[in-house]
């Protein structure tokens, strides 16, 4: 299998700031007077709307012409007050300042294509407004994984062509521009202002629970995205491509300078050479040692942060000369390369594919490297419309989350969501790239979420006849059990591997005592950096906040159900006509095609299938088993009448 990147693959096991908002961006290049005056005049009405809103209202720190950092005003209740409103632009700069804008104004930077008409998306409207959706779609949560003058330059090795340009061969959603995503991006990748000090302020691309959080059903040319359901990105594939695709260019002078050439010309700094004239700088040290790179964790000794408000406000000062420009750019690709390197870990693992990945394997890998096991239980992203909320419960009320009801803390498992896909930190200090504020606006907004309705227009309409049937079905065989409830392994038979691998020790110490006080440590430091007061604090958590070893499978409520396949902990069930007729379960199917079964209830998995992100699973590899939650108890034995019922039935939940 070949090599991932271990740090990036936590994201199912532990599950506000600043956007840089393109305006008009527009060059008017036009010597006809009227298409100029029909240009400036829809402008000027923006401006001058722009200018008279009230200032609670002036939710973005821009105006709508220029690029500025983008802050949410304190008084917006959906961001912390450490994001402070910039001044708005004045109403006397407009009339002076617009022809020369429409004539001088430099081009738009280039942005990657939307892949996908987004406008033809059909919404399953289950909680949340579109600029809720915005938000969750993009909102930073500390991960600083690259550049974005990076992302938006790099070349795939494997395509040849923008490594942003189709991300739907990783299984990611393309989403519509706008003031959370200014660069187009797909659904979970987000950009904000580094809180690294040696980096602050450049515009740093990371991920956000929206990656794996956000599903998406086709049917006969139709789409319908369903919030809160599990996805189809195949992050391990996503992570080796980049890897590849940067060592590459770190290897090849020529391509090396080319592409800080171009970085440096996506933010528009001074005195960029041409790539003629670049070409000069291949013969450079560090252009020529660019190559040796070797593996190193996110977790650093040396690193040190800014607060939030402080990378926010910032912005980088270029070095005089491109020469000396070459160098810090070349420091920062070297680091985020030793970063990608860190993929050792993975090796003889078993692959995850699209939907899934071994969360907990790969924090034991990341956090503890000298007791280093290999990643054999990855797990299907879980649906997170029925995450309850602990904040305020007493210890006996607690409702516990993850497939084996392992903790109760929405904010420490997003902290450590957060380690995976790239935040920096320093296990000494605990200074982190984290962004605590929004952590906890993402679960805010989780907690929003509905299960999603049956598209019925799209997919066709249930039998209500046969549901109803099959609801007292449901009630007999299934609800007593889907109610939060702990089950022993051998009383479900599915694989253990799971339940049984996160209690293993590291070293002498259990999992769960070892990585508790790290994400404590974290926390403590976020909300101290951000200064987030203890009345805040107590408002943001479980109290206690608990890691615990269950070795047991949890049996969620099932609402919404028919939206969440493949099925099983480990998605080893195609459909849920595959879970109720355990001996037609197949050994290997497709994963990764969206094409929607509405009979079987689940994604089309023929092996044949072909597509741009279609992977085969195999029952037989380590973790895989599709075994178990078959018999009598759990309605396998039913007439094949009642089993048609209760399919009908779970399409209501």
């Amino acid at each position: 299998m070949p090599n991932a990147v271990p740090t990036l693959c936590i994201e199912a096991l532990f599950g506000i700031a600043s956007f840089s908002v393109p305006g008009c961006r527009k060059r008017l290049e036009t010597s006809n007077v009227w298409e100029l005056l029909t240009t400036i005049v829809p402008i000027a009405n923006l401006l001058i709307s722009w200018e008279f809103l009230p200032p609670e209202q002036k939710v973005g720190g821009s105006n709508p012409l220029g690029r500025t950092n983008f802050f949410l005003t304190p008084s917006h209740p959906l961001l912390k007050a450490y994001n402070h409103p910039m001044f708005a632009p004045r109403l006397s700069l407009i009339t002076a300042g617009l022809i020369v804008f429409a004539a001088c104004r430099p081009a738009v930077r280039p942005q990657p294509e939307d892949t996908a008409d987004t406008a033809a998306v059909i919404y399953s409207a289950n909680g949340w407004t579109q600029t809720e959706r915005d938000q969750y779609y993009h909102l930073a949560e500390g991960s600083e994984l690259m550049p974005y003058a990076l992302l938006a330059n790099l070349k795939s090795v494997k395509t040849g062509k923008p490594f942003l340009q189709d991300m739907e061969r990783f299984g990611f959603l393309a989403d519509h521009g706008g003031p959370a995503n200014p660069y187009t991006l797909p659904v979970g990748l987000t950009v904000s202002r580094s809180r690294n000090a040696g980096t602050a302020g450049i515009e740093i691309v990371g991920f956000n629970c929206a990656a794996c959080h956000v599903g998406e059903l086709t049917y006969h040319g139709r789409h319908v995205r369903m919030d809160g359901a599990p996805a189809l990105i195949n992050l391990q594939a996503y992570q080796v491509e980049f890897q590849e695709s940067l060592d590459a260019v770190m290897k090849s002078p020529r391509e090396l300078v080319s592409l800080i050439a171009a970085m440096e010309k996506h933010r528009n700094t001074p005195n960029t050479p041409s790539d003629q004239d670049a070409g000069k700088y291949t013969g450079e040290p560090a252009v020529l040692g660019a190559a040796n790179v070797e593996a190193a964790p996110n977790g650093d000794s040396g690193f040190h942060s800014v607060s939030s408000a402080v990378a926010d406000a910032t912005r980088p000062a270029p070095e005089s000369t491109f020469a000396e420009r070459l160098q810090a750019d070349i420091a920062i690709l070297k680091a985020r390369l030793a970063h990608l390197k860190n993929g050792k870990l993975l090796v003889d693992g078993t692959e995850p594919g699209p939907g899934r990945i071994d969360a907990f394997g790969a924090a034991r890998n990341l956090l503890f490297p000298q007791f280093a096991v290999k990643m054999q239980s990855p797990v299907s992203f879980p649906f997170i419309w029925s995450v309850p909320d602990n904040i305020g419960r007493k210890p006996a009320d607690f409702e516990w989350i993850h497939y084996d009801g392992d903790t109760n803390s929405i904010l420490e498992r997003n902290i450590g969501q957060a380690l995976g896909m790239g935040a920096v930190f320093d296990p000494k200090t605990y200074e982190s790239t984290l962004r605590i504020g929004n952590l906890h606006q993402l679960e805010l907004l989780t907690h929003k979420l509905q299960p999603p309705k049956w598209p019925a227009d799209v997919l066709g309409a249930i039998d209500e006849a046969r549901a109803e049937k099959g609801e007292q079905i449901f009630q007999e065989k299934c609800a007593g059990c889907h109610q939060n409830r702990l089950f022993p392994q051998m009383q479900i038979g599915t694989d253990p591997t799971r339940a049984n691998s996160f209690g293993q020790p590291v070293g002498k110490v259990p999992f769960p005592n070892a990585v508790a006080p790290i994400l404590d440590g974290l926390k403590k430091r976020a909300f101290a950096d951000d200064g987030i007061s203890a009345a805040d604090q107590a408002a943001m958590d479980a109290n206690p906040a608990v890691w615990r070893a269950t070795a047991q499978y949890l049996a969620r409520p099932l609402n919404g159900i028919w939206a969440t396949g493949p099925y099983l902990h480990n998605g080893s069930v195609p459909t849920l006509y595959d879970l109720l007729h355990p001996d037609q379960r197949p050994e290997k199917f497709a994963v990764g095609n969206r094409e929607f079964d509405p009979v079987k209830v689940g994604y089309r998995s023929e092996p044949g299938a072909t597509g741009p992100n279609i992977w085969i699973f195999e029952t037989s590899q380590p973790g895989n088993s599709n075994i178990g939650h078959a018999g009598d108890a759990f309605g396998t034995t039913l007439p094949e009448d009642q089993k048609s019922a209760l399919l009908e039935y779970l399409k209501k939940l």
